[in-house]
């Protein structure tokens, strides 16, 4: 069971609902391990702006989002595909 619940924010939703939906599958599979583990391995953490990213779906999707150790809600702020 994941440590984290998650939150989408509106503009982070929309572009994840405007991607292919094999890219979503591969974008799900990344937020499942982000939720068991936010800080792991491939996340990036920028302190000056206290926001972490990570990619999905071979490097093509950016992730930014936000989580506190201890707090039980991981939030995805931004969705990039690139």
């Amino acid at each position: 069971m994941a440590d984290y619940a998650l939150g989408w924010s509106d503009v982070a939703l929309d572009a994840y609902l405007a991607l292919p939906s094999d890219a979503q599958q591969l974008v799900d599979i990344r937020i499942a391990q982000l939720l068991d583990t936010p800080d792991g391995p491939r996340s990036n953490y920028d302190q000056t702006v206290d926001r972490w990213t990570t990619t999905a779906a071979a490097g093509t999707v950016l992730l930014v989002y936000v989580f506190r150790i201890g707090r039980p809600r991981l939030v995805i702020l931004r969705l990039v595909q690139v």
